[in-house]
């Protein structure tokens, strides 16, 4: 985002906390909290930001939706990602247990399939194994566990898309704070 079009914003910031000890109306809060969020600085710097932003996250906690600004044109869209994204020449995998041969002679494996959530990345390209079709006909590759590093947790895994005139932003956060 442009910072030429956030401060124009921002600069309202004041001028919507003078505003406050009027009785809110129903789309003032959304509203606010769109601004704070906006904020470049982030909506913690500005201590008016702290408890609307603050209900905002607990409601969304608490199952409600994101507060809404119809004024601004803007919408929300609140979503979940555990994991950070698997680094270049990799891709996310989940473990799986495949028992091979007979009753008698029973043996497992550890297999790595694709899986968009999987907490585990792995070498798109390694020559020991193919993500492609499998011979036994399970529709998957299967990667030895030698190729796989464990995949890295966020710390702020839940994320507001924040849709306005101006285009389309992602905001981090974590909730669990706030249930």
């Amino acid at each position: 985002m442009k910072m030429i079009k956030v401060l124009p914003v921002v600069a309202f910031l004041p001028t919507l906390a003078a505003l406050s000890p009027a009785p809110a109306h129903a789309n003032d809060f959304g509203c606010k909290v769109l601004l704070c969020i906006l904020n470049p600085q982030g909506w913690a710097s500005v201590g008016e930001c702290v408890p609307p932003v603050e209900r905002a996250f607990r409601m969304v906690a608490h199952g409600e939706p994101w507060p809404q600004c119809p004024e601004a044109g803007s919408s929300g869209r609140i979503g979940y990602e555990k994991f950070k994204p698997c680094p270049d020449g990799t891709i996310a995998v989940s473990p799986e247990t495949e028992s091979s041969g007979s009753d008698n002679s029973s043996r497992s494996q550890t297999v790595y399939k694709p899986d968009n959530n999987g907490g585990f990345c792995a070498a798109r390209n390694a020559t020991n194994a193919s993500w492609g079709t499998n011979p036994r006909g399970s529709g998957y590759g299967a990667r030895p566990t030698s190729a796989v590093t464990r995949r890295e947790q966020r710390t702020e895994p839940n994320y507001l898309d924040l849709t306005t005139t101006d285009g389309k932003q992602r905001f981090w956060f974590n909730l669990s704070r706030y249930q």
